[in-house]
């Protein structure tokens, strides 16, 4: 192991794997080929002619040692066809091999012995082996007692006997004295030896080092005193497990720094980035623990440091362990979404699709390509560039393409194959390629491999195998066949470093100014109506609209549903009606049919209350004179009608039909109010509002729409619609719409 440091010696590789023997041997590839080129360029045949002109450029000779190469040739045997290779091609460029192994029969090949000149035999285990070896079984008989006692084959008949020096040992002070002469009687029998007068020398536990450390420290002093250059490397180390972000090169947006590569076909280790305008979107593969969530906050970052290009706008949909939370903090981030937050991914898919829409109309008018190209033709250098990180593919196709929001998914796929050419870019991570369907996997042009939990995912990706395992660091990746280690930020692997160099980066880029981009906003559940302004004339302000966030309302004419389960809000829905009915149409005759006991009776906005059946019969067959006439904004009728249920199978609902059909006629407007359950039904009564296909339903279920408007619903949860949340249905469209609640 000393040796590894003489100033010469340029690498050891120990516990070659697969993947390390390839690396290996096409490094050395690499190096024949660098030396094949450097000999064509400088005229020379071999490395001996440009040694003797002296020419500063001639490489140093490379001598490769092999120990127990048997060993090797069994657990790897394509190593052997490499060894062969270079055998035959390297002797004349300097590249020179020095194999070891106990017993070279079935090891040696004829074609790797033909260019092997000198033969070296230790003691061997047998004749047949020493035969094998020099061609004579002398090596066999040497004595177990002498290590080190070997014999030399250079050709035919040349044969050297020798004794191998070894370095092993200590030398010191005491070693240079001669040793002790023993002087003896010859007498008949046993010597006599005498006894010496020189004390005997006490033994040291501390021997110090020995003379190999010895001789390796004073060659290494010597190379440093002559200033001897450090020799050229056929490889390099390997990869580095941390490499920190912010010590590499990231200047533009267009070239996104990503990881760092090993290439041993260049012998070379260099910054991998993600070029969006060229590659589209990228995807992630990897089993937990590999690093996946760290390449998507690497990605984020470098999308941070763009001095030489223009913003990045970057949103986040988490579906995992909340890795991407830290990244928050940043002025260039939006938004990172929880993955269950159904509302606000929607949102943002909706955007997202909008600002496409709105891009690719305005990029054809300069016949822009790329936003690069947008930012020069326009003359618009800060026209952001939007990055989409979603952490977990699995669980995004789980919760929006196999259940309740298909529309998001097919969003989602259009962005992946639209967005490229008007600066919008996915990435996505996945734990492993079954998780994306085909039609993503196509729209994922640069593809991150890490660690994969079944091997036969490397080979459906693309990628070697036997390059990653079990004993991969995190972040380790194959991307385009090459390994990879995934940069971070903060350089260290530790969330908690990570998060301490991103909220140092934060406080940089607010200190420069750098604008936040539009959040994506969550739909309240508690909207003052006051705050929502004027609906405008002929108009009832309802509340919120899901969609845009902006405030929705309804006309006031003709018949309008209020239909939902208990709690879900109708009374609400009726007083935030009645409250837009007083404020926006002041001249509206407006008459009330419900319980006493319900506070929308006690309202000073009625001219006329009917909280009895005699007095709902009465109020009807009154107003049937006014309704019968066309209505204007001075003479309108608004008759609200609560809990309809209770005036089915009376005598009074053939009196309301009637009133209703006139209302609807003459453009009055007619509310009524009851449970889900009650609107299934087929009245005459229902029949008249529900003919007219308009309403709000409250908590809806998904077959509410068709059932009682002839209206699809979008597919959703219940869980998404607090109490006055529903859809809002006009026209044969159904709009989310959050209800405001009127002041106390």
């Amino acid at each position: 192991a000393d040796c590894v440091h003489l100033p010469h010696c340029v690498g050891l590789v120990t516990d070659l794997s697969p993947h390390l023997v390839r690396r290996a041997l096409t490094s050395l590839r690499a190096e024949i080929h660098y030396r094949e080129h450097l000999f064509n360029r400088k005229k020379a045949k071999d490395l001996i002619e440009l040694e003797t002109r002296g020419d500063p450029e001639c490489p140093a000779a490379l001598v490769l040692v092999i120990d127990e190469f048997a060993a090797l040739a069994g657990e790897i045997p394509e190593f052997v066809d490499g060894v062969v290779d270079i055998a035959q091609r390297g002797r004349s460029l300097g590249i020179h091999l020095i194999m070891a192994t106990q017993r070279p029969a079935g090891v040696i090949k004829d074609n790797l012995r033909a260019n092997t000149n000198l033969r070296i035999a230790l003691r061997m285990a047998d004749e047949a082996d020493s035969v094998d070896v020099i061609g004579q079984p002398i090596a066999a008989h040497f004595d177990p007692s002498l290590p080190g006692r070997g014999i030399a084959k250079a050709g035919p008949g040349r044969i050297t006997p020798f004794q191998t020096g070894y370095a092993g040992g200590w030398t010191s002070a005491d070693s240079e004295q001669s040793k002790p002469v023993l002087v003896a009687d010859l007498s008949l029998g046993s010597p006599q030896i005498w006894e010496s007068m020189r004390p005997k020398a006490k033994k040291t536990e501390n021997t110090g080092p020995n003379d190999t450390t010895r001789l390796v420290q004073t060659l290494v002093n010597g190379a440093s005193l002559a200033e001897i250059p450090a020799p050229r490397r056929p490889w390099l180390d390997e990869l580095s497990e941390i490499y920190d972000l912010a010590k590499l090169p990231q200047r533009s947006d267009e070239r996104l720094l990503l990881s760092v590569c090993d290439d041993p076909e260049r012998q070379e280790q260099y910054p991998v980035y993600f070029e969006p305008d060229n590659e589209g979107n990228v995807g992630i593969f990897g089993a937990g623990g590999s690093g996946k969530t760290t390449a998507l906050r690497s990605l984020a970052i470098s999308a941070a440091i763009t001095p030489r290009g223009g913003p990045v706008h970057v949103y986040g949909i988490d579906f995992g362990g909340s890795g991407l939370r830290m990244l928050e903090v940043l002025p260039h981030v939006g938004s990172i979404i929880s993955g269950d937050d159904e509302e606000r991914v929607s949102r943002l898919f909706s955007d997202l699709k909008d600002l496409v829409d709105e891009r690719v109309d305005r990029y054809a008018k300069v016949s822009a390509s790329t936003i690069g190209e947008y930012r020069r033709f326009a003359g618009q250098p800060d026209e952001p560039r939007i990055l989409l990180l979603l952490d977990g593919m699995a669980n995004f196709r789980q919760e929006y393409e196999y259940s309740a929001s298909p529309v998001v998914f097919s969003r989602f796929q259009q962005l992946l194959s639209d967005g490229r050419k008007v600066g919008l870019h996915i990435a996505v991570t996945a734990d492993r390629p079954g998780s994306v369907s085909p039609s993503v996997l196509a729209g994922l042009q640069k593809r991150v491999v890490l660690r994969q939990a079944d091997e036969n995912d490397y080979m459906v990706l693309d990628q070697p195998g036997g390059v990653l395992g079990s004993a991969s660091p995190a972040g380790r990746a194959l991307i385009d066949g090459l390994e990879n280690q995934i940069v971070v930020f903060g350089g260290s692997a530790q969330s908690h470093d990570q998060t301490a160099a991103i909220e140092a980066l934060a406080t940089s880029m607010e200190a420069r100014g750098v604008r936040r981009p539009a959040a994506v906003k969550r739909l309240d559940s508690l909207i003052p109506l006051s705050e929502l302004g004027d609906a405008g004339p002929g108009r009832i302000m309802l509340g919120m609209a899901d969609d845009t966030l902006e405030p929705v309302s309804m006309s006031a004419d003709g018949a309008f549903m209020v239909v939902g389960p208990p709690l879900s809000g109708r009374t609400t829905l009726l007083l935030t009606l009645a409250a837009g009915i007083e404020r926006g149409m002041p001249h509206a005759a407006a008459y009330y049919f419900g319980s006493a006991r319900s506070p929308l009776s006690r309202l000073p906005l009625w001219r006329h209350t009917a909280t009895s059946n005699e007095a709902a019969g009465e109020l009807a067959r009154e107003l049937q004179e006014a309704a019968s006439q066309e209505a204007t904004p001075s003479s309108r009728l608004v008759v609200m009608i609560e809990s309809i249920a209770d005036y089915l199978s009376t005598g009074v609902d053939n009196d309301l039909v009637t009133l209703v059909k006139s209302l609807k006629r003459n453009g009055h407007l007619v509310i009524a109010e009851s449970e889900t359950s009650t609107w299934t039904q087929s009245w005459p009564l229902l029949m008249e509002f529900k003919s007219g296909r308009r309403g709000f339903v409250l908590q809806p279920e998904f077959s509410d729409g068709d059932l009682l408007f002839k209206t699809s619903l979008p597919r959703s949860r219940r869980a998404d619609f607090p109490p006055g949340r529903g859809f809002l249905i006009e026209a044969g469209k159904a709009r989310k719409v959050q209800i405001a609640y009127p002041a106390e």
